[in-house]
C-alpha cells in the first residue's frame, strides 16, 4: 500500500478541526471548573437554645406560607419553590418539640402562624452579562436580603404579635470557585435559622 503526502489543503483542514476540538475541550473544562459561593454576614444569631423548652402545654399550629421575591427592588413570580419551603418550615417547626401538631392549613388550631419569606436580590446586570461573556474569568456577584416575618394569631383569630428575622447573604460566581463549594452555605440553612430564631423570640414572648 502506497502512502502519500498529504496536501497543504488537507492540513489546513486537519489543523482547523483540531482548533475547534481543542475550543470545545476548552469550553467543557470551563463548564466543569465554574462555581459558586455563597456566604451570609451573620447578621442574625442562631437560637440559643433548640428544641424549645416550653413549661405549659403544647399547643397545635396552623401554618400559612407566602412569597416575595424582588430583583432590584423589581417584583418576580420566579424565585422561591413555594411546595419546598413550606416542607422547610413545617420540618422546623415540628423539630422545635413546641407543639403537638403541625400542619399547613388546619381549619382548628390553637396557634396560627402566617410566614411570609421574602428574598430581595440586587447585583448589576452588566456585571453579569460581562462574566457570562468571559466564561466567568471575571467574576460576577449578588446579594439576597432574606426577611422571614410571621405573624402569630390566637385561636380565635386575633394577632398576638409579630416576629421578623433578617439576612443577608453575597453570592459569587467565578471560574475555578468550585474548589470552595465545600464550604458554601445554602439558601436552606439561611432559612431554617431565620425560622428557628424566630420561634425563640416567639417563646419567649409568649406568642405560642
Amino acid at each position: 500500500m502506497t502512502c502519500y503526502p498529504s496536501s497543504p489543503k488537507d492540513e489546513a483542514s486537519r489543523a482547523r478541526l483540531m482548533k475547534k476540538f481543542h475550543l470545545a475541550l476548552l469550553g467543557a473544562l470551563c463548564l466543569q471548573l465554574t462555581g459558586c459561593i455563597s456566604y451570609s454576614h451573620q447578621q442574625q444569631a442562631d437560637a440559643s437554645a433548640w428544641p424549645i423548652p416550653l413549661n405549659s402545654a403544647k399547643p397545635t399550629v396552623s401554618l400559612k406560607v407566602d412569597t416575595d421575591y424582588q430583583f432590584n427592588g423589581t417584583p418576580s413570580q420566579r424565585g422561591f419553590n413555594l411546595p419546598s419551603l413550606e416542607r422547610l418550615l413545617t420540618k422546623e417547626y415540628q423539630s422545635s418539640q413546641a407543639f403537638e401538631q403541625v400542619a399547613l392549613g388546619l381549619n382548628t388550631a390553637d396557634v396560627y402562624a402566617k410566614v411570609k419569606v421574602s428574598n430581595h436580590e440586587t447585583g448589576s446586570m452588566l456585571l453579569a452579562i460581562i462574566s457570562g461573556a468571559t466564561l466567568l474569568v471575571i467574576p460576577g456577584t449578588f446579594d439576597n436580603e432574606w426577611i422571614m416575618e410571621t405573624r402569630f394569631f390566637d385561636a380565635n383569630g386575633k394577632e398576638q404579635g409579630r416576629v421578623v428575622k433578617r439576612e443577608i447573604t453575597t453570592t459569587w460566581t467565578q471560574l475555578l470557585l468550585v474548589f470552595a463549594l465545600p464550604f458554601n452555605e445554602s439558601t436552606d440553612e439561611i432559612l431554617a435559622k431565620l425560622a428557628r430564631s424566630t420561634l425563640e423570640e416567639a417563646s419567649q414572648r409568649k406568642l405560642l
